[in-house]
């Protein structure tokens, strides 16, 4: 069976596979916008991340974090955004993924305004929060929260710096078998996880540049055998799948280095499947677990 997931997280799939970089549909406002709805979980955490949450007035169906999110209006999801309902809200300014074109030329045929932004690599995570916060008037919350970011990365690079890096594998998706692993989905080599995982002190499995959501069946793990395997679920209420019965198909793979190093992880976070601020939070954990046996610096650990 297929993880049941929302369906922004299929989404995310299908981003990596199509994405291409598009730039903003919008001038910059003459002043902040008052009312902005966001089209994307990652485009709220990172509104709300800027000191920008006073001004949202609505969110995707998806949108669950911070917790000031759900109470919000909800107005759909990736493909099936509300139009009706965006345009009674009267919003000054609809935050969206450069992906969602059609969306965007229906809004400004509205006459709406909008602001399209990438979340594909760890690069567009940094541009957006940029973004948002140059057009929501907290630019220079947006720069210190960059700030912030850049010195734990710097911090994981440093400490990282003389470590062999070692093969890891991320499975971001995946179908399950009724007692063992079927077709693994995997971090490619265009995606933030593969930003994460090269800063957090890994190699990339998988070498090859396409496609960009490579799937793998048993035989291709087998063939790929990683030093590291790292599963990613979102929150606990997100999926409905046993980890342990995961954990159990992963370790019955014997001939698989990760698992007889017994270097199997999973993480079940919200942050782990958006490609928001929060992303740093998965980078530490990529970093502790990728080299388990480093002794951080001052006591710290990421």
């Amino acid at each position: 069976m297929l993880r049941r997931w929302p369906l922004f997280l299929s989404l995310l799939l299908i981003q990596f596979a199509f994405a291409f970089s598009v730039g903003a549909t919008t001038l910059w406002p003459k002043q902040a916008p008052a009312r902005i709805i966001s089209l994307s979980p990652h485009i709220t955490e990172t509104l709300f991340s800027v000191g920008a949450g006073e001004q949202v007035i609505a969110v995707t169906d998806y949108c669950d974090y911070p917790s000031a999110a759900i109470a919000l209006p909800k107005i759909g999801g990736f493909i099936n955004p509300n139009l009706e309902a965006i345009v009674a809200l009267e919003a000054d300014l609809v935050i969206l993924l450069a992906s969602q074109q059609r969306t965007i030329r229906q809004l400004n045929q509205l006459g709406i305004d909008t602001l399209a932004v990438n979340n594909r690599t760890l690069a567009d995570i940094q541009s957006t929060i940029d973004t948002v916060g140059h057009a929501t008037g907290h630019r220079a919350a947006a720069q210190q929260l960059l700030k912030q970011m850049a010195d734990r990365i710097a911090f994981i690079r440093q400490t990282v710096a003389e470590q062999t890096p070692p093969r890891v594998m991320i499975a971001i998706s995946h179908h399950l078998g009724d007692n063992a692993i079927d077709t693994v989905y995997i971090a490619g080599q265009q995606d933030f996880y593969n930003d994460l995982l090269q800063i957090a002190g890994g190699e990339n499995a998988y070498q090859r540049a396409y496609p960009k959501v490579p799937s793998l069946s048993l035989e291709g793990i087998l063939s790929l055998n990683p030093n590291v395997i790292i599963d990613l679920f979102p929150d606990a209420d997100d999926h409905s799948a046993s980890l342990s019965d995961i954990q159990s198909q992963w370790m019955a793979l014997t001939s698989v280095n990760a698992v007889q190093n017994h270097q199997v992880h999973l993480i079940e976070a919200d942050y782990a499947t958006i490609p928001g601020p929060r992303v740093i939070l998965l980078l530490e954990q990529f970093a502790r677990l990728i080299h388990p046996t480093l002794v951080w610096p001052e006591g710290r650990t990421p």
